[in-house]
């Protein structure tokens, strides 16, 4: 939710807004967790009517980002040749350099190691009274709860 909520913000940034469940997004971005049961198969189920949309010309990005993102990486991009980016949860603060660098063409896997720096900056928090913590950047151990 953590990175959810920052690259959400990125997005507005870019002039981007949710859509309603009626309409077609031009820009599907699927953040995922791979601690969930059967994580990769969901990725597929999530994609498949974008990626029908995409067989049929219609002009979309398809962005799956996150842990099952880190692990699949090229492997995913061989399966969905329709997907233009797979990218590590590292780069959840860049997502709006790498987006733009997608509409240049070709696909685009970022999911190398990379000192992760979290921008705290830009998320678009849900909430006015608390925060999601993302786990990814360690623990000072004064956290109750542990995955």
């Amino acid at each position: 939710q953590a990175d959810s909520e920052r690259m959400e913000g990125q997005l507005a940034s870019l002039g981007m807004r949710p859509v309603l469940e009626d309409e077609d997004p031009d820009v599907v971005l699927l953040n995922t967790c791979s601690i969930r049961d059967k994580a990769e198969k969901k990725v597929y189920a999530r994609l498949d009517a974008h990626l029908q949309r995409k067989r049929k010309g219609q002009d979309v990005r398809l962005v799956v980002t996150g842990c099952v993102a880190q692990q699949e990486g090229e492997d995913l991009l061989r399966a969905l040749p329709e997907v233009d980016v797979v990218m590590g949860p590292q780069f959840a603060n860049r997502l709006a350099d790498v987006l733009n660098e997608s509409v240049l063409g070709g696909q685009i896997c970022a999911t190398e190691d990379s000192r992760i720096m979290e921008d705290v900056t830009m998320p678009n928090r849900q909430s006015s009274i608390s925060a999601w913590v993302n786990v990814i950047y360690g623990c000072n151990e004064r956290c109750s709860y542990c995955v």
